[in-house]
Formats: C-alpha cells, structure tokens, sequence
C-alpha cells in the first residue's frame, strides 16, 4: 500500500543539544576540558586562597593600626614630657644654691619662676586653670564643695573662697576647684 504523504505521520522533531549528546569529535575533547565538578572545586580553592589573603590583610592592618596608635601615644606623651624638662632645671638650679646665701625673698621669688614656668607649660599643652572669685555661682561641674560656711556677705549658693586650683583641658575637667561655698547668712535664734 502506498500512503499520501499527507496520510504518513510525522516523525517527532529530534532538537540536539550538543551538552546532551556529544559528538564522536567532542567524546575527544570532554577528556581535556574540566567536568563541572572540577571547575567548581578550582573556584573554590580560588575562592578559600582570596578568603586567606583578605584576613592575613586585615591582621597586618591591625597590627600596622596598633603600632602607630603607641607611636602617637609616646609622641603625644613626649610632646608634654619635653616642656616639663625645664621646669625640672628650674628647680634643681634652685635646689643647688647654697641655703646660708640666698636669702627667704630669693627662695620666694625662684619658686614664683618655676610655677610661672609650670603654668605656662600647662597653657601650651591646652590645660586652663579653674580658679573662681569669691561669689561666683558654685557648679558642680568645675568645682567641688569640701566647706559649707555661713556668710552674710555671699549669697547662698555662691563660692566664699578657693581652697585649690582646678584644672580643665578643653572641655574635660582634669581636677575640680576645691571651693567653700556660702550656706546663707546665719540665723541667729534668740
């Protein structure tokens, strides 16, 4: 029997995929080319090695970080250390007079030089002093109470006298003034 061709079926298209089906010549080549598994195993060796120099970079930086935070700590140190050398001359030049020569007024007048000298030091190193006037509101932030006096002159509140200097160094307070504050005017109960 001889069928039409519109009565003949149709043969199933065949779609090669050349990974699916490889050719005579490419069974050749899967040989040298890497399989999938190896290609992800080179990328992740690849991939560890990157991992490994990223972290010994950021141990060196630590390491690199840390040596020049102590190279600024003894340059700042050093900064403050130098200046106070002279102070230090000054009071072995004082301390090397002979007692029976230099008279009380001397002696007064070489320490009055070297706290010169010491607070100009403390200036150029940014350190201000914190030396309230009697009657100047007490704050709790630059001065500590170690008095309460009454005072019919000073407002209660009010700082009667300094009993030691403060200091502060821009906005921190390395010592408070030790002050005497004013409790009010006394009563008197009769």
């Amino acid at each position: 029997m001889i069928m039409n061709e519109e009565e003949s079926t149709p043969e199933p298209e065949t779609v090669e995929c050349e990974s699916e089906q490889p050719s005579a010549d490419s069974e050749g080549d899967e040989a040298s080319s890497p399989s999938v598994e190896e290609t992800l195993r080179a990328e992740l060796a690849e991939a560890l090695e990157a991992r490994q120099r990223a972290l010994a970079d950021f141990q060196n930086f630590q390491r690199r970080s840390l040596e020049n935070e102590k190279r600024a700590t003894a340059s700042g140190r050093m900064d403050v250390i130098r200046p106070l050398l002279g102070v230090l001359d000054q009071v072995d030049l004082a301390l090397s007079q002979d007692p029976d020569a230099v008279s009380i007024e001397a002696m007064f007048s070489g320490v009055q030089l070297v706290r010169d000298e010491m607070c100009r030091v403390l200036d150029g190193q940014g350190v201000v002093a914190i030396d309230p006037e009697p009657g100047t509101e007490f704050d709790a932030h630059h001065h500590q109470a170690v008095v309460h006096e009454s005072s019919s002159d000073i407002a209660e509140g009010c700082i009667i006298r300094r009993l030691q200097i403060g200091w502060v160094h821009g906005d921190m307070v390395l010592r408070p003034a030790v002050v005497a504050v004013s409790s009010g005017a006394d009563s008197e109960s009769d």
